[in-house]
């Protein structure tokens, strides 16, 4: 039999075995596990025959787990006492028999003796301490088989293993627990502690004592201060912390290939939770700023993160105890003294040039910033020490964000840069705090450090990206402090001055001559974030103009800062409109040749009547349009003539129409053709966005031309309504034209609405009646308006109540896609009756659907579970009432 369980858990285990009979061993397999007599035969497996694979033996012991975990879970009958006690002798005797010093056999693999661990963990849960109160002493018996005391290794490392494994069981706080199971390990912890606990702690410190100086003890020693630090967090902290024990394990961080170990077990008996006078008096003891400065640190990384991270948890809980106790005593004033001696290793730690070393410390540095953020709030200046130690964090944290020399500037799509740019934003929380705590010191650091970057004399590029990005860091501070109620106006008049001061400085450099992306992008960025510089800085608008429509800006030769500076000229237009003066028409001509609509389909989208229009030019036309829209403010501001506007609207608009039409009569179809009409249209509508919000009054000249390009829409609509994207952004277009063309439009728009409704998708809809609810919210009263919704609504509604009437089959995308179009039709009739057209519902076309109507709005009321679709369907089906009373 057990040749048979062998031969199947091989199959099973197999990649190359049959799907079938694989499936037929796994089965075999299944019922092993099941059957009441299963793991004694795995039992008698593992204990007898060290020949068979270690798969097989796995195998044999996860039966018995699975034995074990039934009776710990109360559904086992086939383990009663008897077989306990024969499960108890069997595991002691192949423990006595294989991790003797006399075994002649090689010692389990390593995931064997974690599995034996498990095995004898979970036993130790069904006996311990009613049917196996001795079971510490009998494995620690174990643990010396004839020998001294605690000399056997083999049987030390299995020991270790066990006391690892009970932890995860019965104290691991990650693990989540039933309140049945919780109470169970209460009372064996409980348990440990009376009985054994003494007991365990002295052997402990005397494996320590006597496997340190051993050649062979490296894993016994670092697998007992891994049961040290894991057990510390439920059992007497005095057991530990006396001065012997401390001594052995500050012996043991002079060990180069355990002082790792040895400071993880300290970071885990300083993280015991204890009353704050208790933890002052252990961390005392352990006399930590000595020990630390003895150290050897630095050449071994891993070492110096494990170092960086038991100073971390000894600042937060000496900022926690400072915290807690508000009002002078003796402990905070010790407690002080301390941290100030500490406090020095944590800034040299974060400003270590590994950032997985620096953020170890970032959580005591947080905690030490709230805590003086609180101070102020309480009116308590800051001493000369506190004041001190800010500083260096201050100045510390400001050197850290710089790119170091190992590092090249990749616009976030290097790795290393990717995490670099991570850290540096959570050591912007630091500098933001301190600007918090003490204005001035930030000010004067900050100002300093920005002046030196701007002074010329420094030419690498990462010095002066260090100086624009604290700019960036300074301006954004004071615009934050803006929006906070208790600072209205953005911060002290000092810190405007000064920022207004580097503002200039910056304009009047020679930064950009160095020619590096990342310092034109940060120049771009930050003329964009503090636009209302240039309201008091007229004169310098049209030299940042120039920047940007240059090589440095738009023009890049760099497709990552040219897309970008596309996106932040048009911002910087949009913000500065009214100070363009007479150089609107110089920048317009300058990015002429940018106005350019090329599109590429990627292969997998060719043919595709549901295309989508992303991703089809590698991001770069959204990009474009910014410049479309941004040439629609510039010809539109107040100090362009009539006639100038004409002639450059002109100069946009014709060269799209000439594409639309030489698109349409070319003997291309198919995406390629759908896609270059999609951008023309897109082109025309972001245009026309921009036109609107330029300042300057519509003329009749200007309506014209956007009269000539919606119908320029509707021919290609025509020709390619079967393509969504035409129809999206079709849509798009006319929505943005009805600020500029008024009622002008209706005519145009009917046509628009009549080809949309035949063609469009269920998914479609929702963005359809939000398009007729701008329509009927633009249009309210006008008779076209009206006649366009009576012919429409019939129609409409029946498209919409046919796509609520399909089961959405489970579909969590199609249920959300209906609970969406019924929002969509809710709104669209809150549309009509709060824009007084309810006449349309009753007209002689639309009353044979008008009850039709009543109903739904009852039926999604009552039987939708969103809670906004119930409120607005109430609101809407008391006033169809009224009109149904009326008519």
């Amino acid at each position: 039999m057990e040749d048979q369980v062998e031969q199947a858990v091989e199959i099973a285990l197999s990649s190359n075995s049959d799907p079938m009979i694989k499936q037929q061993a796994m089965s075999f397999c299944n019922q092993i596990k099941e059957s009441e007599d299963g793991w004694q035969m795995c039992l008698s497996l593992f204990m007898n025959d060290r020949k068979r694979s270690s798969a097989v033996r796995f195998f044999a012991l996860q039966v018995v787990d699975d034995a074990l975990v039934k009776r710990l879970n109360g559904s086992a009958k086939q383990l009663d006492n008897t077989s306990m006690l024969f499960i108890k002798d069997a595991l002691l005797s192949y423990i006595q028999r294989e991790y003797s010093p006399q075994s002649a056999t090689d010692a389990d693999a390593v995931f064997m003796q974690n599995k034996l661990a498990q095995t004898i963990t979970l036993f130790f849960l069904l006996s311990y301490p009613n049917t196996w109160p001795t079971f510490f002493d009998d494995l620690l018996t174990l643990s010396s088989m004839g020998g001294p005391q605690l000399s056997n290794g083999r049987g030390l490392q299995l020991f270790l293993r066990i006391l690892v494994a009970q932890h995860e069981e019965i104290a691991d706080t990650l693990i989540i627990r039933s309140s049945e199971v919780a109470r169970r390990n209460t009372i064996i912890k409980d348990a440990i502690r009376v009985r054994d606990m003494a007991r365990l702690a002295s052997a402990w410190m005397e494996i320590l004592v006597q496997w340190t100086s051993r050649d062979d003890g490296y894993l016994i020693v670092e697998s007992c201060l891994r049961v040290i630090g894991s057990w510390v967090s439920w059992i007497d902290i005095s057991l530990i912390v006396t001065p012997q024990y401390m001594s052995i394990i500050f012996g043991i961080l002079g060990n180069e290939a355990l002082r790792g170990a040895a400071c993880d077990t300290l970071s885990e008996i300083i993280s015991k939770k204890m009353k704050s006078s208790d933890k002052f008096d252990l961390i005392s003891l352990l006399n930590l700023p000595q020990t630390i400065g003895q150290l050897l640190i630095g050449s071994d990384v891993e070492f110096t993160e494990k170092v960086a991270r038991l100073v971390n948890v000894v600042c937060l809980d000496l900022v926690r105890i400072l915290d807690e106790d508000q009002f002078a005593s003796p402990l905070k004033e010790n407690t002080e003294n301390l941290l100030q001696q500490l406090f020095p290793f944590g800034i040299g730690f974060l400003a270590n040039e590994y950032d997985d070393t620096s953020s170890e410390i970032f959580p005591a540095i947080s905690e030490y910033l709230s805590y003086l953020r609180k101070e102020k709030k309480r009116n308590i200046p800051l001493n000369p020490a506190r004041r001190s130690t800010l500083t260096s964090i201050l100045n510390t944290v400001i050197m850290k964000v710089k790119y170091d020399e190992s590092m090249d500037w990749s616009n976030g799509t290097d790795d290393s840069e990717i995490e670099f740019l991570e850290v540096r934003g959570r050591l912007r929380l630091f500098q933001d705090a301190v600007a918090a705590i003490d204005e001035n010191l930030f000010m004067d650091s900050i100002s300093s450090i920005v002046i030196s970057s701007l002074n010329g004399e420094k030419r690498d590029w990462r010095d002066i990206e260090l100086g624009l990005f604290e700019l960036g860091a300074y301006s954004d501070g004071l615009r934050n402090a803006a929006a906070l109620p208790t600072k209205g106006q953005g911060g002290s008049s000092k810190a405007m001055e000064i920022l207004n001061d580097m503002l200039l400085k910056m304009t009047n450099s020679n930064v950009l001559s160095i020619g590096h992306p990342s310092i034109n992008l940060h120049y771009m960025e930050l003329v964009v974030k503090n636009s209302k510089f240039f309201e008091t800085h007229p004169q310098i608008v049209p030299q940042i103009l120039e920047i940007f429509v240059s090589n440095i800006g738009i023009h890049s030769s760099s497709l990552q800062v040219q897309v970008r500076a596309w996106y932040l000229f048009y911002r910087f237009i949009k913000l500065c409109k009214h100070l363009m003066g007479d150089i609107a028409e110089t920048a317009l001509n300058a990015i002429g040749d940018l106005l350019v609509i090329e599109s590429e389909v990627s292969a997998k989208n060719d043919g595709d009547s549901d295309m989508s229009a992303d991703g089809t030019d590698s991001g770069t036309f959204d990009g474009r349009l910014y410049l479309f829209e941004a040439s629609g403010i510039l010809i539109s501001v107040e100090s362009v003539p009539d006639e100038k506007q004409l002639h450059l609207l002109k100069s946009v608009l014709t060269p799209i129409f000439r594409d639309m039409e030489a698109s349409l009569s070319r003997p291309v179809e198919g995406s390629q053709l759908a896609l270059q009409i999609h951008h023309d249209i897109m082109a025309i509508g972001t245009f026309a966005r921009g036109v609107n919000d330029g300042g300057k009054a519509i003329t009749d000249p200007v309506r014209e031309q956007f009269l000539l390009a919606s119908r320029a829409i509707l021919v290609s609509l025509e020709t390619l309504s079967g393509f969504e994207i035409i129809r999206e952004a079709s849509r798009f277009a006319f929505a943005r034209m009805v600020p500029i063309l008024g009622h002008q439009i209706l005519p145009e728009i009917a046509v628009l609405v009549s080809r949309l409704l035949s063609e469009s998708s269920t998914s479609e809809l929702i963005d359809f009646m939000s398009f007729l609810g701008q329509l009927i919210h633009n249009f309210k009263g006008q008779s076209g308006i009206l006649d366009m919704l009576d012919q429409l609504l019939t129609p409409l509604l029946s498209r919409v109540f046919y796509s609520l009437s399909i089961s959405a089959n489970g579909s969590t995308d199609e249920e959300i896609q209906q609970s969406d179009i019924k929002k969509a039709y809710l709104n669209f009739m809150m549309g009509l009756l709060n824009n007084g057209m309810e006449a349309v519902l009753t007209s002689d076309r639309n009353r044979q659907i008008f009850e039709s109507i009543v109903r739904s709005v009852a039926h999604y009321t009552s039987t939708s579970p969103d809670a906004s679709i119930k409120k607005m369907g109430s609101s809407i089906y008391t006033r169809l009432q009224v009109i149904m009373k009326a008519t």
